[in-house]
């Protein structure tokens, strides 16, 4: 009778434990789908950065001709912290094109910066049913720590807002 009362009593206490730490944080959310491919008339458009990319928020104008500008783009960061000065950021212009077959990696794309001898890629990922891109930028001397940030299309017109 005794195990079978201690059995009972941590069987009880793995799922007291289980419920715990699965509301201790909050709901998890849906989790992340990495897409096949990606089409070129789903990228065409204006992409917001959200909130965590901090103020001022990045926009990323994909326009038809593979041509596109970016505002606020970030581009370096010096290390974790609450200060947004840390964070250099970029704005130009240059070409773009996405990245769907290339073994091992979820479709990503490539912003190559006019002027610059410098390009940053951007992974897809789909949330709530919607294609979203995700960057991020490691601090320089502080392994492990990055800056990231992804953005969500808020038009299909890359000139919208404007």
């Amino acid at each position: 009778m005794k195990p079978d009362v201690f059995r009972i009593s941590a069987s009880l206490a793995a799922a007291t434990l289980t419920v715990l730490a699965s509301t201790a944080c909050g709901p998890s959310g849906p989790a992340r789908v990495f897409p096949e491919a990606v089409q070129h008339s789903e990228l065409v458009g204006r992409w917001d950065g959200a909130p965590e990319c901090r103020k001022p928020l990045p926009v990323i104008r994909l326009r038809d001709d593979y041509g596109f500008s970016v505002k606020n783009f970030p581009i370096e960061w010096s290390g974790p912290g609450p200060d947004d000065d840390k964070v250099t950021r970029l704005t130009v212009d240059g070409k773009w094109h996405a990245v769907n077959k290339d073994p091992g990696l979820t479709p990503y794309l490539v912003l190559r910066f006019e002027n610059r001898n410098d390009h940053r890629s951007l992974a897809f990922y789909v949330e709530n049913g919607e294609l979203r891109m995700s960057g991020s930028v490691p601090a320089y001397g502080e392994p492990g720590e990055s800056y990231s940030c992804t953005y969500k299309r808020t038009s299909a017109d890359p000139e919208s807002g404007l």
